[in-house]
């Protein structure tokens, strides 16, 4: 039978054959099916290989086709690489599908050990597996827990290879002895760090002394990725064209499909991780690119490469000085947990930064990965991984988070669909739009609404699928299996990035909920960005969908611009200081500089900028519409006390005058308007009147007056309490700032008079008239 099969496949050589007969090795026992398949690919890459003589390299990067032309002229390489991975697979998924034969309790119990199992075949392949399955570690959607838990292990330091090794590589690519150009050549016995990759060792140069990191690339394994990565992905494809109409059939072929654009998504970059000049090109435009925007430049450290020592296989940088935020997590101190809250709100501002304004993202954040240094900016290492996004797709995740932050959940189905998480034909439905929407407004708030762990968000969920009505779930589960929502290849990465950064979060607080400590973000960019999409952005935010303000998220709004500035300024002021480690640990409380703190002056800046802004515009038309309401409310106030008055008013001008030979008051030009006055409010109580905007608008203004009075500590004068501070510094700053926005005070004010005016007018014109058709009537 094994012979059978493998003379089949010589036949018929092309990658469709392992599902024209995956029935065959259905039937074949476990032992034999795993023979048959390992060699019949080394038996179709000999015939592959007699079909050609060119002559080529390895690709160096991910391209699919070159890659199987190469390879496909190694057939023994090849063929005896992939005959034991599929060996052990088959044999891995046969217990599985033995597992699912006797029911889900058999597969459940079980799912712990097939999950350890499938981890210890992909590290026993090699780095390629490790990356991939460190990519799968961030899909929840796709994995079981038990499958999940076991992936994250693969995130742990792998063993390094030979020193030996290491220095012949190294003096091959830097084409001289070692001792010519380091120091101390004890250096190079044992690295201070490995991974899947490379390793790391700490050595001096000669010609300068100056410390330096220098990576050395794991010999032979551009050909050892790239043939892993093509026998991951036939694997994949093969269970892609998984036979049968079963809902397991379907589910199988969904999720190849999905595990498919993840693999296509990690492996170009992990391609591209492979260059290590590449990774110093990525450095420097990170450095770039991050000192262009004013909120966090000075707050992170990008380590210099000296090119002259680089190539694509050994990379030599700066050595920089720091504490590990491994260590730091390991720190259960008060001081630790402060450093830690700060550290961790600090990277996630920074990778907000590049996810949502320059759009280029390390997608590789774990602890590892970052440093504390003692001037108290954040060190960032290895920028072989990165990620772009677009800038329709940054402004897209920001109006999705916008909504999410304003719980406005049923506004994110279009968000999503444009973000490319579903597919445009549930959004256009309007049948289906009807059963997706409500669900994933009531999952969204499931994930956050509150903090907390996985764990407590897959309860919520769990609960919340139990409370569905039947007909529901079944319209729902039919457009699962038409619909299936997945994660786009673009944002593999990107989850990958804020996963763990979320996971940093939750080591230090257990109730951590990354999208409130994204917000501070995001409410910088709606104030200060005039693009149109943020624009409707924030005015959707403040407005909610109605005409009128919304107060409390106003407050938000302002509380978390001052949080980002203030939490940005603090490192940028310990950076200028030149503050220790320790000190660094209290710049939050001892970092307070007297006057105005950064987050007022931002802010002030932006209300009041020079050349206007879409922030300053609402402010004047909240302004006048506040000032139209007091002045209309003042106004009928003064009217109907006219019409309550009007009996005594018109007694009192028809009295005779007190001076002699004058006129009663009745009769007295421009004396006798109040009297008439009076006689119309009495005879007209409703003809000005305060309107339901008005209302409204006297409501919002009294929510903002109890916000603002509440937010400000009130002195108590006479008292030990109250003590002026007011210093020569602080009156020149305060006068630098009045200097700085005085031009936008003076637009505001000129825009403000004019709007102000035209609404008076248009009030009068409006009371004339009601008047007017109340006498004619």
């Amino acid at each position: 039978q094994v012979l059978t099969v493998i003379q089949d496949a010589v036949r018929d050589p092309s990658s469709l054959w392992l599902n024209q007969n995956f029935v065959a090795l259905q039937t074949l026992p476990v032992t034999d099916a795993a023979v048959a398949a390992g060699a019949t690919l080394g038996a179709v890459g000999a015939v592959n290989n007699l079909n050609s003589g060119e002559d080529d390299t390895l690709p160096t990067r991910y391209d699919v086709v070159a890659l199987k032309k190469y390879w496909s002229k190694r057939p023994l390489a090849s063929g005896s690489r992939s005959s034991l991975l599929l060996s052990k697979l088959l044999a891995w998924a046969s217990k599985l599908l033995l597992d699912l034969q006797q029911g889900e309790e058999v597969t459940n119990r079980n799912a712990p050990m097939r999950a350890f199992e499938i981890r210890q075949i992909i590290c026993d392949q090699g780095p390629a597996f490790v990356k991939v399955g460190q990519g799968v570690a961030t899909r929840p959607d796709l994995l079981p827990p038990a499958y999940l838990e076991e992936m994250q292990k693969l995130l742990e330091q792998v063993s390094p290879f030979s020193s030996v090794e290491a220095r012949a590589s190294l003096e091959a690519e830097l084409g001289r002895p070692l001792g010519d150009i380091f120091q101390d050549l004890a250096a190079f016995e044992e690295p201070v760090a490995a991974a899947s990759i490379g390793q790391v060792y700490k050595a001096t140069l000669k010609s300068s002394g100056m410390t330096v990191a220098v990576k050395i690339q794991r010999p032979g394994i551009l050909s050892t990725v790239t043939l892993d990565l093509l026998t991951i992905r036939s694997v994949i494809e093969f269970f892609m064209g998984f036979p049968g109409g079963s809902d397991f059939a379907l589910s199988c072929r969904q999720n190849a499909a999905a595990l498919l654009a993840v693999l296509d998504a990690s492996a170009a970059r992990f391609m591209e991780e492979l260059d290590f000049l590449q990774e110093a090109a990525n450095g420097a435009r990170f450095r770039t690119e991050l000192d262009a925007v004013p909120s966090v430049r000075g707050i992170v450290k990008v380590p210099e490469v000296l090119l002259e020592y680089s190539s694509r296989h050994v990379l030599v940088q700066e050595w920089v000085e720091g504490v590990k935020l491994t260590d730091i997590q390991g720190d259960n101190s008060e001081e630790g947990g402060r450093m830690r809250q700060e550290v961790v709100t600090k990277l996630l501002n920074v990778y907000m930064v590049q996810f949502l304004e320059t759009g280029f993202l390390h997608a590789d954040p774990h602890p590892g990965n970052f440093m504390l240094m003692a001037d108290g900016r954040l060190c960032i290492l290895d920028y072989g991984m990165m990620t772009e996004i677009s800038e329709d797709q940054r402004l897209g995740f920001l109006e999705y988070m916008s909504h999410l932050s304003a719980k406005q959940y049923d506004q994110t189905l279009k968000d999503l669909v444009k973000l490319g998480f579903v597919p445009s034909e549930l959004e256009a439905d309007p049948v289906k739009r009807a059963i997706v929407g409500p669900v994933i407004a009531e999952t969204l708030e499931a994930l956050y609404s509150q903090g907390g762990g996985m764990d407590k968000k897959v309860a919520a969920l769990q609960e919340q699928d139990r409370s569905r009505m039947g007909e529901l779930s079944e319209s729902l589960e039919a457009l699962q299996r038409e619909y299936p929502i997945v994660l786009p290849p673009y944002f593999v990465l990107i989850l990958r990035a804020f996963g763990t950064l979320e996971g940093l979060g939750l080591a230090q607080d257990q109730s951590f909920a990354v999208l409130d400590q994204c917000f501070p973000y995001i409410a910088r960019r709606m104030l200060s960005d005039n693009n149109p999409r943020i624009q409707a952005a924030l005015k959707n935010f403040v407005y909610g969908g109605d005409e009128k303000l919304n107060p409390r998220r106003v407050e938000s709004l302002v509380k978390g611009f001052g949080s980002f500035t203030n939490s940005m300024d603090a490192g940028s002021a310990a950076t200028s200081s030149g503050s220790s480690r320790a000190q660094l640990t209290t710049s939050s409380t001892t970092m307070q500089r007297k006057g105005l703190d950064a987050a007022t002056k931002d802010i002030l800046e932006v209300v009041f900028a020079a050349e206007g802004n879409y922030v300053q515009d609402l402010m004047v038309d909240e302004a006048v519409r506040a000032v139209d309401s007091l002045s209309r409310n003042a106004i009928v106030a003064v009217w109907q006390q006219l019409g309550a008055a009007a009996p005594l008013i018109t007694l009192a001008s028809l009295a005779p005058s007190p001076f002699p030979f004058a006129p009663p008051l009745v009769l007295i030009p421009g004396l006798n308007a109040i009297p008439v006055l009076s006689v119309l409010a009495s005879l007209n109580t409703n003809s000005i009147n305060l309107s339901e905007d008005d209302k409204e608008n006297l409501a919002v203004l009294q929510s903002l007056a109890q916000l603002i009075t509440g937010s400000i500590p009130q002195p108590t004068i006479g008292t030990a309490t109250f003590q002026p501070t007011f210093n020569r510094t602080e009156a020149e700053e305060a006068l630098q700032v009045a200097q700085t926005i005085l031009p936008g005070a003076q637009r505001m004010a000129t825009r403000f008079s004019e709007l102000l005016f035209g609404r008076l007018s248009i009030r009068f014109q409006n009371d004339v008239q009601s008047l007017k058709d109340t006498f004619s009537s």
